[in-house]
């Protein structure tokens, strides 16, 4: 069928089994030709066609909500609810979202970008049906990582004891973004491969099969039967039972008359389901099936028929891998450092390090605030931790941040990783909150490298300074120089780059670059002065105190919320000094950053170096 002449998704109670193989292989086909051409998440959405399209022909959304964790995963069901005309636009400005969007769509019941919510979401949303004596299901569709979160572990802790109808759908494929780890997983695979449960549910579903009609009888008897399987081979109750969920599985998630039977069955619970569900991420495309590392969880434009990508490399690396080769030198000096990450070995091009370095790397899964917490017990006891983390995910960690690490005063060094504007992935990871949640925490070091050369020794700096330091770094690419013998960085020091005549410039971070073609447009207008402030936290108040004495018009530019940034810091200093000259900061106003090419938001937000200069000659 043409997907996009779907409106909505009502045409697939009609269906036959057949017909839903056809459209799911029609629907791969679209995601990976659109894919593409505007990058995307591929192989999580690739693993759910069949899911999502059994879903959507057992339940009616909008009425039913549907909630994708994460929901970078819900690619299927915008198509099905008739939004397969906007992936021409996806992820891109005033595009298509690469997310659940309420205002996108009434077939979106909520919204997220991190994971693990879906469970406290669902719950919510239950008892609202409940207490309003509305009648609706309400399913939750969660990752084999997610699940592992303490979120999600708290939620399942009170959905058990409410027993509120609610449907919770693990989807299980053994990876987040890369190969998960922890305890859930590894009780997942041992259920995953006890065959001789595997092979009697495989009987059992066979004659399942050979049944025309399941009235409520069977269906009472086919859990039965379920039930005296599972607790033959596994362990009886296994922790779903034992949190007091009715657990169904595992199934397969391409099998369509076995997640149709068992979602019916589900839909007839009186209190909370979970199904496991295994699927195959990257199903139906042979480059992303046989990704193991995660390299097609998230993926830019790209070749069909070669899987290579498109945009070819110019040499340089990005700053993660930059950060990492240092890492590497810095560990075979001092063999005390522990790298740690919260399920982003990959994403934070920490594969090699790990590789090389494998009893000083430890990944914890989807858990960024055991991370810290844990790395903050490695700290008192000698070690030298350096939790990697995205700064969109340290926002999930920032009581153990402010809490344990900086009120104990620990010496844990926080990479933060994509901090400022990322792009395509939009408002809920942007990040753009790092600093402005940080600055305010006493005991903090902030920087900001502004090259390779400045990031190594920064690192090395961190390494030898025994308190809380964070070094944030962006997504952007830069060229990588190897052979570094490491200084250390005064802490607190700026860098007078340009020193200019009456107007001066306060950057930090690759915004330098931007800084220097502004100086060099307007040097016909004015003398620009440029300022490398790579610590954020403690300032340089030597050198600042000279430039509120010396420059009339101070500027401060960043990609950085204006509240509580280094800017507003700046202007509440130089009040306090007494500075009758003109200070403005060139920042983020109070808004959430919507998604696109990272050069169209800056415009948008009018933070380009056009933009900027117009402001300066307007002072």
């Amino acid at each position: 069928m043409n997907l996009l002449d779907i409106k909505n998704p009502k045409f697939l109670k009609k269906m036959k089994i057949k017909d839903l193989e056809n459209l799911a292989f029609d629907i791969r086909k679209f995601l990976v030709e659109k894919v593409s051409v505007t990058g995307g998440h591929l192989s999580s959405n690739l693993g759910v066609v069949d899911l999502t399209i059994a879903i959507h022909k057992v339940f009616s959304s909008p009425k039913d909500k549907i909630i994708f964790d994460v929901s970078h995963q819900a690619y299927t069901h915008k198509i099905l609810t008739g939004r397969a005309s906007g992936f021409d636009s996806l992820r891109q400005l005033d595009g298509l979202s690469g997310f659940q969007k309420k205002n996108e769509s009434i077939y979106d019941s909520y919204e997220a970008g991190h994971s693990s919510t879906s469970l406290s979401a669902a719950l919510g949303m239950a008892i609202a049906r409940d207490k309003l004596k509305k009648d609706y299901n309400v399913i939750a569709v969660i990752g084999d990582g997610s699940i592992g979160n303490g979120l999600a572990y708290e939620a399942l802790n009170h959905i058990g004891d409410t027993k509120t109808r609610l449907i919770i759908i693990l989807n299980d494929n053994e990876m987040s973004i890369s190969k998960n780890v922890g305890g859930v997983h590894n009780g997942l695979d041992k259920i995953r491969s006890a065959w001789k449960y595997n092979n009697a549910k495989d009987k059992t579903k066979n004659i399942i099969n050979r049944i025309p009609f399941l009235g409520p009888r069977i269906s009472a008897g086919i859990t039965n039967v379920k039930a005296s399987i599972k607790k033959l081979y596994l362990k009886e109750g296994f922790i779903f039972e034992e949190l007091g969920l009715q657990y169904y599985g595992p199934i397969n998630g391409h099998d369509y008359k076995e997640m149709l039977t068992y979602l019916n069955i589900a839909k007839k619970e009186k209190g909370p389901v979970i199904i496991h569900v295994i699927t195959e991420k990257g199903k139906g495309y042979k480059y992303a099936e046989e990704d193991k590392i995660g390299s097609w969880h998230g993926i830019g434009p790209f070749d069909i028929e070669t899987g290579k990508l498109k945009a070819k490399s110019d040499g340089r690396l990005s700053w993660s891998e930059v950060i990492s080769n240092h890492l590497m030198n810095l560990t075979e000096e001092n063999k005390k450092i522990m790298v740690i990450t919260p399920a982003m070995a990959g994403g934070s091009k920490l594969l090699k390090y790990k590789e090389k370095y494998k009893n000083n790397f430890i990944d914890v899964g989807m858990a960024e605030e055991h991370a810290l917490v844990m790395a903050n017990g490695m700290a008192q006891d000698g070690l030298i931790p350096f939790v990697s983390i995205y700064s969109t995910f340290l926002q999930r960690g920032y009581d153990e941040v402010l809490h344990d690490i900086a009120r104990m005063n620990s010496h844990v060094i926080i990479g933060i990783d994509r901090a400022g504007i990322v792009g395509e992935d939009g408002e809920t990871h942007q990040g753009v909150f790092d600093l402005t949640f940080l600055l305010p925490i006493p005991n903090m070091i902030i920087a900001t490298p502004k090259d390779s050369i400045e990031a190594g020794n920064l690192l090395y700096t961190a390494t030898i300074t025994e308190k809380p330091f964070a070094i944030r770094y962006s997504r952007d690419k830069m060229k990588y120089i190897n052979k570094q013998t490491y200084k250390k960085i005064q802490i607190g020091s700026w860098e007078m780059i340009e020193k200019g005549k009456d107007s001066i410039i306060i950057t930090y971070g690759y915004l330098l670059e931007n800084a220097k073609q502004i100086r060099e447009d307007l040097k016909e207008k004015i003398d620009l002065g440029i300022v490398n402030a790579r610590f954020q936290k403690p300032i340089d108040k030597s050198m600042f105190n000279d430039i509120l004495d010396n420059y009339k018009n101070i500027y401060v530019y960043e990609e950085m919320m204006y509240i509580n940034s280094l800017g507003s810091y700046l202007v509440n200093y130089a009040n306090e000094y007494g500075y009758k000259g003109n200070i403005k900061v060139f920042a983020i106003r109070d808004e959430f950053v919507l998604q696109g090419k990272k050069s169209e938001v800056l415009k948008k937000l009018e933070l380009d170096p056009e933009s900027i200069e117009n402001k300066i000659i307007k002072k």
